[in-house]
């Protein structure tokens, strides 16, 4: 089995009916959510902390993670940066599901939502998603500083467009791009260390 095929069987263990449901799910809590809150909280970084939060903790959900452990993908001829890669695809679509929520049930209540506003929403639940990917395999206060971090990250990128600095929208395009990039790093090394089948001392 190649690279390419290897990686396309990940992405379709990963997707299927379930994950379906899950992206239907979070895109129509979010959307209440924004539905019922976007005039009450109108400040740009309430969406954007939403964003980061939902998504670092949809990556790092336990059922999710359990499947990522399972042995049949460590037998597949791909080195740790090409499996994160292939294992990060499916939870940033799944992310995407929670900035496509919120700007619809905005646009339900409100008739508008600006576009530079989803596009900073996309970079902030991609960032945290894929920092979050490597809470995946460690447990305990570990594992729950990994999703802190990743939210924490998710809502900095952010910040020059909250903030209204010059080119603050191509700033926070920039950042996330950089912090995405060593955030799949990262999982690509943990992947590389990770041992499913630690010896017994």
């Amino acid at each position: 089995m190649n690279e390419f095929r290897a990686t396309v069987a990940i992405v379709r263990r990963h997707i299927d009916r379930h994950f379906a449901i899950d992206w239907a799910m979070q895109f129509g809590i979010v959307a209440a959510i924004a539905f019922a809150f976007t005039q009450t909280f109108a400040h740009p970084l309430f969406p954007l902390a939403i964003a980061s939060v939902l998504a670092a903790a949809s990556a790092a959900e336990r059922s999710h993670a359990e499947s990522l452990r399972r042995l049949t993908f460590f037998a597949m001829p791909l080195y740790g940066r090409q499996l994160a890669r292939a294992h990060a695809i499916a939870p940033s679509l799944l992310a995407l599901a929670i900035p496509a929520g919120y700007a619809a049930g905005s646009i339900a209540r409100t008739h508008e939502f600006p576009a530079a506003l989803l596009a900073t929403m996309f970079g902030a639940a991609l960032v945290s998603t894929l920092v979050a990917l490597s809470s995946i395999f460690r447990d305990g206060l570990r594992a729950s500083l990994y999703v802190v971090l990743a939210a924490i990250v998710g809502v900095a990128v952010t910040l020059p467009f909250v903030l209204q600095a010059d080119y603050g929208l191509a700033l926070s395009a920039a950042l996330a791009a950089i912090a995405a990039f060593f955030a799949l790093r990262a999982f690509g090394e943990t992947l590389a260390r990770y041992d499913p089948l630690p010896l017994s001392s």
